[in-house]
Order: structure tokens, then C-alpha cells, then sequence
């Protein structure tokens, strides 16, 4: 069904991603500030914030973390662990330095996802209008890809300098490991956005060739 013949769910659509759009803005301003002025507002003050960074349970390059069965020799185990365990540690602190590297990465994921709703917006705005096999969706669409590729590589390696930073001169119990250095469920996701853009470059030319052929 078309976008003329059921115009509310793709109106719904774009009204929501306004409105997510425009959350957005606010969280990059407000960590903007928060990474700028926390050192004005934490000096002379009692005042602490929270850094969070991703980590892994455990050491090793699997994450394993062993745990203990009550009556394991009895149930026939002989040893547990948990593989591949992450939380996000969070730490109340009045550290500008720790606070930078937790806050840092929240703003760039902040600032992926506004770009990434910025394109998707105007992509649906071309639908509305009924011009959705447009050059310009083609290239929104592709551009749309890579940015969830980049994200996917990015954001990763930067929580993982973050955790290697915050970690480094902090002795915690129970050990704690690095997160990943990608995100492979994110590179799927941009590897098929970019053969839709590729699909959607198809359909494109198919549609001019029809209008020639007119």
C-alpha cells in the first residue's frame, strides 16, 4: 500500500522520528555542557558525576568468568564459567579525566544517530511527497550505510580506549576485561542498508528508463 493511499503511518512515522530527532539534540547539547563546564562545577564543590563505560566479566580474550554450583560434583559438573559476560561500569567521581572518556563516547554515538535520523527524516519526507526513487535517496540510503558502518568500528574502539583508560589504574574485583573492538551485528545491519542503496539505485534507473521509453 502506498504512501498516498495510507498517509497516516508514514505522517506517524516522520512525527516520531522528529521527535526522537529532536531528543537528540538536546542529549548532544547536554553532553556538551556537561563535558565542558564539569570542571567549573565540580571545583570547590562536593558535586560528583557518573562516568559508565562498557566491560567484559572475567579475563582472557573470551571474557570467562567462573562461577561456583552448589553440589556440582554431586549434579556431575565439574567446573562453570560464563563466557563472554559484559555489563557497563559505572563510577560516581568528581575525575574530570574519567568523566571526559565516559561522556566522550555517549556524544559521538549522540552525534552518529542525529545524522543518522537527520537522513532518514529527509528520506521520508521524499515519500510523503511521492518521489521516494529520488538521486537523493539513493545517496542518503548509501551514505546511511557507511555511517552505521563507521559507528560500528568507532564506537566500539573509542569504549574501548575508554575502558582501557579508566581501567588501567584501578584495581577491581571481580577482574574486569576490555569490551570488543567491533560491533558485528552493526556491520551486518550496514552491509544490508548498502545493498538496499544498491537496490534503490536500481529502481531508480529502471524508473527513468520508463520515462523514456514513454
Amino acid at each position: 500500500m502506498s504512501a498516498q493511499s495510507n498517509p497516516k503511518l508514514p505522517r506517524f512515522v516522520k512525527c516520531l522520528l522528529d521527535f526522537i530527532y529532536g531528543l537528540l539534540i538536546i542529549a548532544c547539547v547536554i553532553l556538551t555542557l556537561v563535558i565542558v563546564l564539569a570542571p567549573l562545577i565540580m571545583k570547590g564543590s562536593d558535586l560528583v558525576f557518573t562516568a559508565s563505560v562498557p566491560v567484559g566479566l572475567g579475563s582472557g580474550e573470551d571474557y570467562r568468568f567462573d562461577v561456583q554450583v552448589a553440589d556440582a560434583q554431586a549434579k556431575g559438573i565439574r567446573a562453570a564459567s560464563v563466557s563472554e559476560a559484559g555489563g557497563i561500569l559505572r563510577l560516581e567521581t568528581d575525575n574530570w579525566v574519567y568523566l571526559f572518556f565516559g561522556y566522550f563516547r555517549q556524544l559521538l554515538l549522540a552525534l552518529g544517530l542525529l545524522y543518522i535520523f537527520r537522513l532518514l527524516r529527509a528520506i521520508l519526507q521524499d515519500i510523503l511527497q511521492g518521489d521516494p526513487f529520488s538521486t537523493e535517496n539513493s545517496v542518503r540510503i548509501r551514505s546511511l550505510g557507511y555511517t552505521v558502518l563507521v559507528l560500528a568500528f568507532l564506537i566500539p574502539f573509542i569504549e574501548y580506549i575508554t575502558a582501557r583508560e579508566i581501567l588501567r589504574g584501578l584495581r577491581i574485583e571481580p577482574t574486569l576485561s576490555l569490551p570488543s573492538l567491533f560491533d558485528a551485528g552493526n556491520i551486518l545491519v550496514s552491509l544490508l542498508i548498502l545493498v538496499l542503496a544498491q537496490v534503490w539505485s536500481y529502481g531508480l534507473e529502471l524508473k527513468r528508463d520508463q520515462e523514456l521509453t514513454i
